[in-house]
């Protein structure tokens, strides 16, 4: 799935030239595998590697050196595929790739999805969706559950990003955005009364707005939601739905079309759940009346 076609299709042929090569290469008489040229990198693993062949990624400098030398390219061939990696990454970068060495890469492909989907269905027990966070709340968030593993640069570039995926609402064709929430991720006090008000301020508006659609599992449903999944759809013919979770270690994601149907089934489940949008909102605002009580 091309989240930016033209960067895509430049990784991609470069990635399927970079593979052409490193099969025709022999190395003291031997077949070379993706795991040598990883070595020769400076890495213990394949996996970056195997991601350059794919597409997915680019070389920086240091990791070009090593793979052209590792090799034995001809000039012929590493000019070439040198044009090829420099034009390719003068393709303007997505506003998320600055973070790409910060976060989680499976983090910064969620976030991709996410920028580039035509329908978008979020889906939370407990918690506020990141796309729907004040950085007031997603800063406390993050430093309370994270204090142990995040330095406070790093919360704070966290609230960042979280704060500029909010830019695909205002582009001319943004997502047609559904929330389910359960009522317990609007009570939770995050920050402390006057945050939380100013967190469910900003979901009326996003609601009013036309910006997301809210459906809220009320405490008296049957059942709710006890984990965080999104649901991305994209324009594409051919470009299939995708499932994301989130995790401790970072985001994993189902494609296959019998696993996103399920999922389907799981999203109209929640839906029956849940409060119509409009006593959704009414809920929120009644929610919101109280807390700014306290």
């Amino acid at each position: 799935m091309a989240v930016n076609t033209a960067a895509m299709i430049a990784r991609t042929r470069f990635g399927a030239e970079l593979k052409r090569v490193r099969l025709a290469t022999r190395v003291n008489g031997e077949k070379v595998q993706q795991i040598h040229v990883a070595r020769a990198m400076g890495l213990s693993r394949y996996d970056r590697y195997s991601r350059m062949e794919r597409g997915e990624t680019w070389p920086n400098d240091a990791e070009w050196l090593a793979i052209h030398t590792y090799l034995r390219m001809d000039l012929e061939t590493r000019v070439r595929l040198e044009t090829m990696r420099r034009e390719g990454m003068s393709i303007a970068s997505a506003w998320w790739t600055e973070f790409d060495n910060e976060f989680h890469e499976s983090l910064i492909e969620f976030v991709a999805y996410e920028d580039s989907a035509q329908k978008i269905t979020t889906c939370a027990g407990n918690i506020v969706p990141g796309l729907l966070q004040t950085t007031e709340y997603g800063r406390t968030v993050t430093s309370l559950l994270a204090k142990s593993t995040m330095s406070p640069h790093l919360v704070e570039r966290s609230v960042e990003l979280r704060a500029n995926r909010r830019r695909a609402f205002g582009k001319p064709n943004p997502p047609i955005t559904e929330a389910i929430i359960g009522e317990a991720a609007l009570r939770q006090k995050v920050g402390g009364a006057a945050v939380m008000v100013r967190q469910l301020d900003s979901l009326v508006l996003d609601a009013t707005q036309g910006h997301v659609t809210f459906r809220v599992i009320p405490f008296e449903a049957g059942a709710t939601l006890t984990y965080m999944f999104h649901l991305f759809e994209f324009g594409g013919a051919n470009e299939n739905p995708i499932a994301a979770f989130d995790a401790m270690t970072g985001m994993s994601f189902w494609r296959n079309p019998k696993e996103v149907r399920g999922i389907r089934g799981l999203v109209d489940s929640l839906k029956s759940l849940a409060l119509p949008p409009l006593d959704s909102l009414e809920k929120i605002r009644a929610i919101r009346k109280e807390m700014s009580r306290d």
